[in-house]
């Protein structure tokens, strides 16, 4: 009988249940395995193409901030697919730290020479969203370190890039406002702006619902907006999950 390639498809006999849960995660834990769906694969620009760095879920639905070496990435890279569940073996686990963290859990995972990875069946098709509040974002109470998701009613964009007044920001602003009326102002880099109003012209009806995912909070002379984590951040227009269809009924009865 041959043996399954690192690309083959395996099953749970397959593959022994020896893997943990991301709750059971320690610091310097090497030889161990986790059985994740790739939620977000993304690239910092200041590491080129060195590393790729990921968010996975294990079957609990907990969230993870993975970077893997472009070697590892590389290696992988047919399966290493957002949407793709795997597992994932011999991998590092290193405390989370600094002031990025897509994910809120305390640990990180890293590559070394031995990571492998092994595409499986499908656990999970959930987009899993975990929304803040827009009055949590506001009030301070949450760590800007960590990226939130964000639900709202788009209601209207500030395009300052060609203004010719010293006296504002070239810059690219909307702002949404969710079902208890609090509004929130998201600041758009450059980079973005392109592919979010094209997205944006395809909205045919009343209102607009969007979805930031993996949004990072920031303060700015004393308030807290929102912006783009680097290349993590996504943005939905109108995307059926079960929170965009409870806010179109609330704002279709408006």
């Amino acid at each position: 009988m041959s043996q399954n390639s690192s690309h083959d498809i395996t099953s749970d006999v397959d593959q022994p249940d020896v893997c943990v849960d991301f709750a059971d995660l320690g610091p310097g834990m090497v030889t161990t395995r986790v059985k994740v769906r790739i939620i977000r694969r993304f690239v910092c620009p200041a590491y080129g193409a060195r590393f790729v760095e990921f968010v996975l879920e294990d079957p609990k639905g907990q969230k993870i901030h993975a970077v893997l070496g472009g070697d590892v990435a590389q290696r992988f890279s047919s399966i290493l697919i957002e949407g793709n569940c795997i597992i994932l073996s011999d991998f590092v686990v290193r405390m989370a730290l600094g002031r990025f963290r897509p994910s809120s859990h305390r640990f990180r995972l890293g590559s070394n020479a031995l990571t492998s990875v092994n595409l499986i069946r499908p656990f999970s098709q959930s987009d899993n969203f975990h929304f803040a509040k827009f009055s949590d974002i506001k009030e301070g109470h949450l760590n800007p370190c960590f990226c939130v998701d964000l639900i709202g009613r788009l209601l209207v964009t500030f395009d300052f890039r060609r203004s010719e007044s010293n006296r504002v920001n070239h810059r690219f602003f909307f702002q949404m406002k969710d079902r208890s009326g609090v509004r929130l102002i998201f600041r758009l880099p450059d980079v973005f702006v392109d592919s979010f109003m094209n997205e944006r012209k395809k909205w045919i009806g009343d209102f607009q619902i969007l979805i930031v995912r993996f949004a990072k909070l920031e303060v700015v002379e004393g308030n807290v907006t929102a912006t783009t984590a680097c290349t993590c951040t996504q943005f939905f227009f109108d995307h059926e999950c079960p929170e965009f269809l409870v806010m179109r009924r609330f704002f279709t009865r408006k």
